[in-house]
This record gives C-alpha cells, sequence and structure tokens, in this order.
C-alpha cells in the first residue's frame, strides 16, 4: 500500500512539474492545461480459465493539448490496481500497473460531452498470485515476475460528460492487445472498465 502511495504522489509530481515548465502560454504550449482524475475499475483478464470481476482503484494526471473548440489530444499516465477473481480460488490476481497513455478528444455540444480513444502502455511493476501465502513484497514479485509480462500494450475508448469548468465524469474501457503471461501455451490479456472523475485546471 505504502508503495502505491508512493506511486500516485509520484504521478502528481511529474504531472505539477510539467504545468510549472510548460504552463499555458508558454512556447512549447501555448494553449493546454492539466488534469486528475481518480476512479474505480473493474478488471478480468481475458483467456483465463475461470476469471471473473476484479473490482480496483485508479487515478491519472493528464496533459491536455488544445487543437481547437473540437478536439484536444490528451498525454499522462496513470495507476491501475487490476487483475481477476478466478473461480475456486479464495484470493484474486492483483496486478499493479503504471500505464502512460494518448488520446484523441473531440468535444460536443458547446463542449458538454467528450467522447475520446486512444493507445496506452502497462508496465506490470507488481502483483500477487492467488496461491500465495506470503505477505512479503520479494516473495510476491518472484512469483509475480515468473507468471506475467513486464509490458502489454492496448487500446481505449470511453465518452464523458463536463459537468463544468472543473469537473467531468469518464467512463472507459481498456482493451488489451498483447499478451500478459510470460508462457507462449496461454494468451493472456488485460482488459478493464473505468468510471472516474476528473478535475480540469482549464483557463
Amino acid at each position: 500500500m505504502k508503495k502505491t502511495l508512493f506511486l500516485i504522489i509520484t504521478l502528481f509530481g511529474l504531472s505539477f512539474n510539467s504545468q510549472a515548465q510548460f504552463g499555458g502560454g508558454s512556447i512549447l504550449c501555448y494553449d493546454c492545461y492539466w488534469s486528475i482524475e481518480a476512479g474505480v475499475n473493474s478488471a478480468t483478464i481475458s483467456g483465463m480459465e475461470g476469471n471473473g470481476q476484479k473490482i480496483g482503484f485508479y487515478f491519472g494526471s493528464y496533459r491536455f493539448f488544445v487543437i481547437n473548440d473540437d478536439f484536444a489530444i490528451r498525454s499522462g499516465a496513470s495507476y491501475n490496481n487490476l487483475g481477476a477473481k478466478v473461480k475456486g480460488e479464495e484470493k484474486p490476481y492483483v496486478l499493479h500497473s503504471i500505464n502512460p497513455s494518448m488520446s484523441l478528444h473531440y468535444f460536443m455540444q458547446d463542449q458538454k460531452f467528450q467522447v475520446f480513444g486512444g493507445g496506452e502502455l502497462g508496465f506490470n511493476f507488481a502483483g500477487k498470485l492467488p496461491s500465495s501465502e506470503s505477505n512479503d513484497f520479494l516473495d510476491n514479485m518472484l512469483g509475480f515476475n515468473d507468471t506475467f509480462t513486464t509490458v502489454d500494450f492496448g487500446i481505449f475508448a470511453g465518452a464523458g460528460y463536463i459537468i463544468n469548468k472543473r469537473l467531468d465524469i469518464n467512463l472507459k474501457y481498456n482493451l488489451g492487445l498483447t499478451n500478459v503471461s510470460v508462457d507462449d501455451d496461454f494468451n493472456w490479456k488485460k482488459n478493464w472498465l473505468t468510471l472516474s472523475v476528473g478535475y480540469s485546471f482549464r483557463h
């Protein structure tokens, strides 16, 4: 939990530093703003026998680069608590993942609604297997690294309602495209649905 909190704080710090260096009005970012999001996700691992949904949480820090009144490009990174429940196991698979992403956003109806889509890398830096009885971080890391790949890739699409200048609500689905199992006999892919609330520092 402490490591997760540290990563969330790091993400926020990197985004804040980016805001300080490339704030609106600078040469590198004439019209841009940043945002933070937090929410819950429902994740599964397709291709895994007997898998079911696991509930986790999500935090993201992003930068919007405005193209015009209708379009913007968003880049940033998020932390996702992912995995899957497995039939017959009391504990779920747990995957802690950092996800750098880039997406194109389209705003509609006087910027009250947005739809978006893009691509996302996944860095699976830690986790826990259902069979693990140990609470030791290193023990769990060894078992996790023998089961899951470190890097994967996926795409996502979503839609959101912009409540006001600062707040919006978004629903996003991530579809994994690459195998996250180190065993080539399996074809496991991360998939998850995220419901989040965003706070934007729009001008």
